[in-house]
C-alpha cells in the first residue's frame, strides 16, 4: 500500500495474503465455512452490516486489525473528539462529534466549553422552527411564512437537501420547502416558481459568507423579494447561517435572523450544526434531535467498540483493502429506498472530497491508490440501469447496498418485502454468479460472480436510524484517511479551481485591467473566443 521506502511488515503481509486469497472464489469462502454469514456480519446501534461477500477472511480481518492498530486510529479518533487539531493543514480541531453530544458534556477549545454555544444555538434553532411550523413568523406584509427557500453549495447543501428528501414522510405538509445551489439562471427561475414572495424566507448558508455561488444566489433572491415587497421587508426574509456573523449583517441579514455555525466543523460534516436548520424546519425539532440521538449513537460505539466489532473500523479497512490491495478503483452505493436518490451525491461529496488527496502527512509518495469513485442510484431503478455491467462488465465494482426490514407507517408490507428480495438476490447473483454446470446454459446468460458487496440492513427509515447512518459513513471515512496518512478534513484543490475560475470571469465579463489579464493555454483562450461568438451572435 506505501511506497517500497516506508513499506511495513503489516503491508507486505496483506499484500502476499492477498495474493493467495485472490485465487479463491467467494463461493470457496462460503463453502469452507458454513457460518459466514454471521461470523463475518456485526450489529453495530441499529445496523446489521453483513461483510460475508466481500473477499475476506479470519486472516484478512486480523492483518487489516494490525493495519488499524499500526495506524492509531483509536488515537486520531481521540484527539479529535478532545478538540485537538487534527485538522492539520488548516491547524483546526475538528468537532462535529459535540453538535450531537448529551448537553451536560464538556468539551474544551482553548480551555472553553463549547457545549453551551451549541445547546444556545439549538435553543434559537428549535424557537424558530416551532414559529415557522405554527404560522407565527411572520412575513414583512404581516403574511405568516409558509416556504423556505435554501441557498448554498456543496456542504451547505448537499447534506440538508439529501436528508429532507430522505425523511420527506416526516416533513410537516403544510410547508414548501426547496433548494438551490447551481448560479444556472434557470435553476433559481425553477425553484421559485409558483412561490409567493410574501410568505417566502431565504435561508442562505455560507460558512464563510464569501462563496461565489451562494452570494449570487443571494443577490437575486433579493430582487425577486424587492419587486413584491420593497427593499425595506427584505430583513424579515432573509436568514443566514455562517461562521462570520459581520460578513452577513453587512449584506443585510439581520443579527437575530443569523444562526452561528462553527469554524471548527467542515461544510461536509455540518449537518448536525445550524447548517441542518432547513432539516428541522421541515421534520421538527423533535425528530431532529432523535436524528442527531442517531448520530451521537454511532459517535460513542466507534469510540468504544473493539475492533472486531466495530462497524465504522470493519468498513473502512475494507474500503482500504478494496482500494489499496484488491485495485478495485469504484465503489456504487445502492440504497433500496426510493427516499435516498440523493444519498449518492452526498456520500460523493463525503467521500471524495475528503479522501481524494494525492499528500501524505508522512510527506511519503504513495505506493497504491487512495480513495474510490463513488457513484450509485436507488435500488430497482438501478437494476434496470447499470447493474448489467456490475454483473459482466470487465471491471469488478464493489458494491454496498442499504436495506430497510419495514416502510415508514409499516403499510405496503409485501411491497417492502418484494424490494429487500430483489436486494437479497442481486447480492447473491453478483457474488456467486450463475450455475456454471447448468446444462444448456450459453455462454453470454453465464456470471462468473465474485463481485464483492457489503448489506448494511436497518428496521426502517427514521430520522434515528438516518441519523446513526450518516455518523457511520462520516467517521469511516475519517478512519480510511488516517490509514492513507491523508488529512480528510481540507479541500485545497477544490479551492485553487475556484481561484482560476474568478480570474477567467472577470476577463469574460471584460473588467479585467490589462496588466491583470493572464495569458490562457491554446485550448481555454480558444473555448473562450468561441463563447464569446456564440454569447454575442
Amino acid at each position: 500500500m506505501h511506497s517500497s521506502s516506508i513499506k511495513n511488515q503489516t503491508v507486505s503481509s496483506l499484500e502476499e495474503h492477498r495474493n493467495r486469497i485472490s485465487k479463491k472464489s467467494l463461493i470457496d469462502l462460503f463453502n469452507e465455512n458454513p457460518n459466514r454469514g454471521s461470523d463475518f456480519s456485526i450489529a453495530f446501534g441499529d445496523l446489521w452490516i453483513d461483510l460475508s461477500k466481500q473477499l475476506i477472511d479470519s486472516t484478512t480481518i486480523e492483518l487489516l486489525a494490525n493495519l488499524a492498530e499500526e495506524s492509531k486510529i483509536n488515537k486520531f479518533f481521540s484527539e479529535m473528539v478532545a478538540g485537538n487539531p487534527v485538522n492539520w493543514t488548516e491547524q483546526k480541531p475538528v468537532l462535529h462529534t459535540a453538535l450531537r453530544a448529551p448537553k451536560d458534556s464538556k468539551i474544551l477549545i482553548e480551555g472553553k466549553n463549547i457545549i453551551p454555544e451549541i445547546t444556545e444555538t439549538l435553543e434559537k434553532m428549535e424557537e424558530f422552527s416551532h414559529c415557522i411550523r405554527n404560522k407565527k413568523l411572520l412575513g414583512s406584509t404581516g403574511a405568516p411564512i409558509t416556504s423556505v427557500v435554501a441557498l448554498g453549495i456543496g456542504g451547505s447543501s448537499l447534506g440538508s437537501s439529501m436528508a429532507y428528501k430522505t425523511l420527506s414522510k416526516f416533513a410537516h405538509r403544510e410547508i414548501t420547502i426547496r433548494f438551490c445551489s447551481s448560479i444556472d439562471p434557470l435553476d433559481l427561475d425553477e425553484t421559485l416558481n409558483g412561490l409567493n414572495p410574501e410568505t417566502t424566507i431565504f435561508v442562505i448558508t455560507s460558512k464563510s459568507f464569501n462563496t461565489k455561488e451562494t452570494l449570487v444566489l443571494m443577490k437575486n433572491a433579493k430582487e425577486w423579494l424587492q419587486d413584491s415587497i420593497g427593499a425595506a421587508g427584505l430583513p424579515k426574509h432573509l436568514v443566514g447561517i455562517t461562521s462570520f456573523r459581520e460578513k452577513a449583517t453587512n449584506l443585510g441579514i439581520e443579527e437575530t435572523m443569523i444562526f452561528d455555525l462553527p469554524d471548527w466543523v467542515g461544510g461536509r460534516f455540518s449537518l448536525s450544526s445550524a447548517a441542518g436548520l432547513v432539516l428541522m424546519i421541515s421534520i421538527g425539532p423533535d425528530e431532529f434531535f432523535h436524528f442527531l440521538s442517531g448520530m451521537n449513537k454511532i459517535d460513542h460505539k466507534t469510540l468504544s467498540e473493539p475492533f472486531e466489532s466495530n462497524g465504522t473500523l470493519l468498513l473502512s479497512l475494507i474500503d482500504v483493502w478494496n482500494r489499496s490491495f484488491l485495485n478495485y478503483p469504484t465503489m456504487a452505493v445502492i440504497p433500496y429506498s426510493s427516499q435516498m436518490s440523493y444519498f449518492p451525491a452526498y456520500l460523493q461529496q463525503l467521500m471524495m472530497e475528503s479522501l481524494g488527496k494525492n499528500i501524505r502527512k508522512d510527506g511519503h509518495e504513495f505506493g497504491s491508490s487512495v480513495g474510490s469513485v463513488i457513484w450509485g442510484a436507488t435500488g430497482t431503478e438501478s437494476q434496470h440501469a447499470f447493474f448489467q455491467f456490475l454483473h459482466q462488465g470487465t471491471d469488478v465494482v464493489p458494491c454496498e447496498m442499504l436495506g430497510f426490514s419495514s416502510s415508514y407507517n409499516h403499510t405496503h408490507q409485501e411491497q417492502q418485502n418484494s424490494l429487500f428480495a430483489n436486494l437479497l438476490a442481486q447480492a447473491e447473483a453478483l457474488a456467486f454468479g450463475s450455475d456454471t454446470q447448468e446444462k444448456d446454459l450459453i455462454l453470454d446468460k453465464k456470471l462468473e460472480g465474485n463481485r464483492p458487496s457489503t448489506i448494511i440492513l436497518a428496521p426502517k427509515l427514521t430520522p434515528f436510524i438516518l441519523g446513526q447512518l450518516l455518523a457511520l459513513y462520516e467517521h469511516r471515512t475519517v478512519a480510511s484517511g488516517v490509514v492513507w496518512g491523508v488529512n480528510p478534513f481540507d479541500q485545497w484543490g477544490v479551492e485553487s479551481g475556484k481561484n482560476i475560475a474568478i480570474d477567467i470571469e472577470l476577463e469574460m465579463n471584460e473588467i479585467s485591467s490589462p496588466e491583470n489579464m493572464v495569458e490562457r493555454n491554446s485550448s481555454s483562450g480558444k473555448l473562450m473566443e468561441k463563447f464569446k461568438i456564440f454569447r454575442d451572435t
